[in-house]
C-alpha cells in the first residue's frame, strides 16, 4: 500500500464507504446525502441492505446504481447512492488534483471481536491506505485497532442519533501503549485532521475527546438514562419523567432516545462505563430485561414505547410488556416524593441535572475533554438546550443545591459528589 500520510494526500477529497447497513447505518447513509455527498454502503446480509436502500432513498430523494467503488475491492453486497440532482453541487469542488482515497465508517455490531476482525481484514481492501473510522459509541478505539497491520490508520467517528438532527460528531483517536515502540500505533495526526474535516464537511462541529470509557456523550448518558429507568421503577409516570426532561432542556425522552439508539446499544453503552467506575451508579434491572426480551426499540416497532413502520410513537403510554416489567421491578426508594405534579417535575429536573453535572464535572477532572468541549457535546451530541443561556451542565445547578439534593437521595449514587 501506499503511505496514507504522503504529501500527495494533503486536502484529497474522500470517497465515503459505509459499512453496516442497520438503523445508525441508514442514518448517517441519509445524512451524507442530504449534505450533497455520495456514499457507498454495503452489508454482509443483502436483505439488510435492499431494505435499507429503500429506506435510505425515502428519506434522502437520492439516486442508487451500482456503480463499482473504484480503487476497492469490498467482498460483501454494496450499494452506490448520489445525492439528488439539486443538491449534487453542494459540495464544495476540490481545489486540488490529489487523486481521491476511502473514508470507511464502520457501523458494525458493537462487539470487540466482530470489530477486530473486520478491520483487520477491511485494511486489506484499498489500493491506497485508507482513513478507516468506526462509529463505536462504546468500546476502546485502541483495543479496535490491536490486531491491525497499520493501526494508525483508525480514528473513532462517533454519529449521534438521530444522525441529520445533531451538529456534532466525536472524533477519537487512540494512543500507543507504553509497552509498544512503533510510534505509528497512534492515530496519525493527519487521520485526525481528515475525519475532522469530513466531519465539518457534513455541517457538524468535530468534538476531539480522549480514547476512554463512554468518550463523552454516552459517558454523559448513561448516568442519565440510568437515573431515568430507576425513577420508571420506582413508580414515576413515564411522562412525568418526559416532561421533566423536556424542562431540563432535553429534544426527546429518555425512554425514546433509548429506542431510537436501540435497547442493545443503550445497554452495551451503559455497562461500559458503569464498569469502569461502579461507585457512580446502580444499574437499573429494567434495561438489559428489555434486551432479553428483544424489545430492541425503533428498529423493530416496541421497546419502551411502540412504534409505525416509519417509526413515529405511537401514543403516550408505555407498550404493555416495559410497563409490565417495570412494575416486576417495582421499588419504592422514591416513595416520598412530592404530590403535586408540578412540584414533581421541578425535583425530577433538578435530579437529572445534577447526574448530568456531576458526571460532566468527573469527565473535565479526568482530562477526557474540556469544558467546552463536554458544553459542545451536551449541545450538539444530545440536542440541549438549556434554559440557561450559554452555561454548561456544570453550571445548571449550584453546588448547594446539588448537595442538598445528595442528602435527600443518598443511595442515588449517581448524584453523590
Amino acid at each position: 500500500m501506499n503511505d496514507v500520510h504522503g504529501s500527495e494526500n494533503q486536502h484529497a477529497p474522500v470517497q465515503v464507504l459505509l459499512v453496516g447497513a442497520g438503523v445508525v447505518g441508514r442514518a448517517i447513509a441519509v445524512d451524507h446525502l442530504r449534505s450533497g455527498i455520495e456514499v457507498w454502503m454495503s452489508d454482509v446480509d443483502e436483505d439488510v441492505l435492499r431494505k435499507s436502500c429503500d429506506l435510505v432513498l425515502r428519506e434522502s430523494d437520492g439516486v442508487a446504481d451500482s456503480a463499482s467503488p473504484w480503487g476497492a475491492r469490498i467482498p460483501m453486497p454494496i450499494v452506490h447512492f448520489s445525492p439528488p440532482e439539486t443538491r449534487a453541487g453542494s459540495q464544495d469542488t476540490p481545489t486540488t488534483s490529489a487523486v481521491p482515497r476511502w473514508l470507511l465508517i464502520e457501523s458494525i455490531a458493537e462487539r470487540l471481536d466482530v470489530k477486530q476482525a473486520f478491520f483487520a481484514q477491511a485494511e486489506q481492501w484499498f489500493d491506497r491506505a485508507a482513513v478507516l473510522t468506526t462509529n463505536t459509541s462504546t468500546l476502546p478505539i485502541g483495543s479496535i485497532a490491536a490486531k491491525m497491520q497499520s493501526p494508525e490508520q483508525l480514528c473513532g467517528l462517533h454519529f449521534f442519533m438521530p444522525v441529520t438532527d445533531r451538529p456534532a460528531a466525536e472524533i477519537i483517536p487512540h494512543q500507543s501503549s507504553s509497552d509498544l515502540h512503533d510510534s505509528n500505533a497512534s492515530t496519525h495526526p493527519e487521520v485526525v485532521q481528515t475525519c475532522c474535516e469530513h466531519v465539518k464537511t457534513l455541517g457538524k462541529t468535530p468534538l476531539k475527546v480522549r480514547d476512554a470509557p463512554g468518550f463523552v456523550v454516552n459517558r454523559l448518558l448513561a448516568p442519565y438514562l440510568n437515573l431515568a429507568t430507576d425513577l420508571l421503577c420506582g413508580g414515576i409516570e413515564a411522562q412525568t419523567i418526559r416532561t421533566a426532561a423536556l424542562r431540563y432542556g432535553m429534544p426527546i425522552s429518555p425512554f425514546e432516545l433509548v429506542d431510537l439508539i436501540g435497547t442493545r446499544t443503550a445497554f452495551d453503552g451503559g455497562r461500559i462505563v458503569w464498569s469502569a467506575f461502579p461507585g457512580r451508579m446502580d444499574p437499573s434491572p429494567l434495561l438489559p430485561a428489555l434486551v432479553k426480551r428483544k424489545l430492541a426499540g425503533v428498529a423493530v416497532g416496541e421497546g419502551f414505547y411502540r412504534y409505525d413502520e416509519s417509526g413515529n410513537r405511537m401514543g403516550d403510554d408505555l407498550s404493555p410488556l416495559t410497563a409490565e416489567l417495570a412494575a416486576k421491578y417495582r421499588h419504592d426508594s422514591f416513595a416520598n416524593f412530592p404530590h403535586e405534579e408540578e412540584d414533581r417535575i421541578n425535583l425530577l429536573t433538578e435530579l437529572l441535572a445534577a447526574a448530568i453535572r456531576l458526571e460532566a464535572i468527573a469527565i473535565e477532572q479526568d482530562g477526557v475533554a474540556d469544558a467546552a468541549t463536554i458544553n459542545a457535546a451536551m449541545k450538539g451530541g444530545l440536542g440541549w438546550k438549556p434554559d440557561v443561556g450559554d452555561k454548561g451542565p456544570i453550571d445548571t445547578l449550584s453546588p448547594e443545591r446539588a448537595q442538598e439534593l445528595a442528602n435527600r437521595f443518598p443511595k442515588l449514587k449517581s448524584i453523590q459528589p
